[in-house]
């Protein structure tokens, strides 16, 4: 079961806040990171970890292939 998960296909304007907001509803996040490229333009990749194994299985569960933020997301085990 995943603890670590990986989001993709974020809108560029998603925040950390925004993803706390939208993700902490299975759990406390422990790690939220946004991936960037040289020159500080969202990649639309998040990381986020929780502290409980069943948490990141829910927000998998819950939210790939879903609308988040204006854009439909991936979210899968990351490794």
């Amino acid at each position: 079961m995943p603890k670590r998960i990986r989001v993709e296909g974020l809108s560029m304007s998603t925040t950390p806040a925004t993803l706390q907001a939208g993700f902490t509803n299975f759990g406390p996040l422990v790690r939220c990171q946004l991936e960037f490229d040289v020159n500080g333009v969202p990649l639309g990749v998040a990381h986020l970890e929780y502290g409980a194994t069943e948490a990141g299985a829910a927000a998998i569960a819950n939210m790939n292939n879903t609308p988040f933020d204006g854009a439909t997301i991936s979210v899968r085990e990351d490794s």
